[in-house]
């Protein structure tokens, strides 16, 4: 078990929601912990429903978690490179990458036991998952199929010696053709499902590119060099361009397209040991063709 000790920041908040938010954890998770008894707040048990004070000591036992027996399932995807100890696969949107607790089957990781033999040790969420793309992303991610291979490609992420482009279709009309941003990212104070920029957030970087404008939307290139949560669809939202069909942050459907506009199209690495440099895009999915079909349309 871990136990965790918070100090609240906001009078009148709910222990739950004010647990959650400290705590980055889910809501449920948290109800969870309230209902066996394993939050206590100045010392005490309280309702989930209680209002805390700020000032207010919150201490969290979370037990630990039992592992998944993950199942290897026929989720298809596309193969763009298979090598004998990685792979670059393109991810499907609506798939999730890896389990979680109470989530441990039709994920990415499911997939991937099935299509190759990865022998990921100590990595029993995620084996072969180097690094990720929300649930609603599509496009090109990195697999390894061994530990060596996984602590390798993750240092090159660490060391930001990868180069990730992605396409996304943003609404609004641009008053620039190229934008820096550089704004930190942190967990959003009132929404633990969101990120926001935050003074006390970490550092992010993305660099904007529009390549093509339509009737009050345009479709950008956007290079990141850091790996935040949510980065780019918090960097666009920022600037007033919340990504096309992006409802958590602000971004409105059209045309019937739901997800999240963002396809990850390039990356660019040195092969650890080889030092060969992998150079791989990727066209943008058909429901991304559709949709700029569909704004042309308008122009």
């Amino acid at each position: 078990m871990e136990e965790k000790d918070y100090i609240n920041d906001i009078d009148n908040e709910r222990a739950d929601t004010a647990c959650a938010r400290l705590s980055e954890k889910s809501r449920s998770l948290i109800i969870s912990l309230f209902e066996k008894g394993f939050i206590l707040v100045n010392n005490k048990p309280v309702k989930k429903s209680a209002k805390l004070k700020a000032g207010d000591k919150i201490h969290i036992t979370f037990p630990d978690e039992e592992l998944p027996d993950l199942t290897p399932q026929y989720i298809p995807f596309d193969i763009i490179l298979d090598k004998e100890n990685y792979a670059v696969i393109n991810k499907p949107a609506g798939l999730t990458v890896h389990p979680a607790p109470g989530n441990y089957d039709n994920t990415l990781v499911n997939a991937l036991l099935y299509t190759f033999i990865i022998e990921d040790k100590d990595n029993d969420f995620r084996p072969g998952i180097v690094h990720r793309l929300d649930k609603d992303t599509s496009g090109l991610m990195i697999i390894a199929k061994n530990t060596e291979y996984r602590m390798k490609l993750s240092e090159l992420f660490l060391n930001r010696n990868i180069t990730k482009k992605y396409m996304a279709i943003c609404q609004g009309i641009p008053a620039f053709l190229e934008k820096r941003i550089e704004a930190p990212i942190g967990r959003d104070k009132y929404n633990r499902q969101k990120m926001a920029v935050r003074d006390d957030g970490k550092m992010a970087l993305s660099h904007f590119k529009v390549i093509e404008k339509y009737k009050g939307a345009f479709l950008a290139e956007v290079t990141i060099f850091t790996g935040r949560t949510h980065q780019i669809r918090v960097h666009a939202a920022s600037m007033g361009h919340a990504l096309i069909g992006d409802s958590l942050y602000g971004g409105k459907e059209l045309y019937g397209f739901k997800r999240q506009a963002l396809h990850s199209a390039f990356l660019e690495f040195r092969e650890p040991y080889t030092d060969e440099l992998i150079s791989i895009s990727l066209q943008l999915p058909e429901d991304m063709v559709s949709l700029q079909r569909n704004l042309k349309q308008e122009c």
